[in-house]
């Protein structure tokens, strides 16, 4: 895996990025990245990647809900957008989680997209 040195565009950071298994690979691809500006660093990308996020999933629509199912599941989860961690340690999904599941599995989870939702 060749290590490729980068800077940040938004933040002029520097950092590595990869030509095969970079860590980016692990962020949902719910934006288009520009080749001319770069990758974004670790931090930025997700703050990029949450914003998004927030942006897709504002007014939730049948039509979105296939849309986000259509990204597949996360393979790997990321900690800020697929999960965190409570007061007691333990994971918690967050509702952009269960959307790339693609249907409730039925445990009740706090942040269930599809309690209010027929789709």
């Amino acid at each position: 895996m060749a290590e490729r040195p980068k800077i940040c565009p938004n933040c002029n950071t520097d950092f590595s990025c990869y030509s095969e298994g970079c860590w980016c690979n692990n962020m949902p691809r719910i934006i288009k990245f520009d080749s001319v500006k770069n990758c974004y660093c670790p931090k930025c990308l997700k703050e990029i990647v949450i914003a998004k996020i927030k942006e897709f999933t504002k007014d939730l629509s049948p039509h979105n809900f296939k849309e986000i199912k259509a990204l597949g599941k996360a393979e790997i989860p990321v900690e800020g957008i697929d999960y965190y961690m409570n007061k007691d340690n333990l994971f918690v999904f967050t509702a952009w989680y269960h959307l790339r599941r693609g249907s409730c599995c039925g445990n009740n989870c706090k942040h269930c997209p599809y309690k209010s939702q027929i789709v």
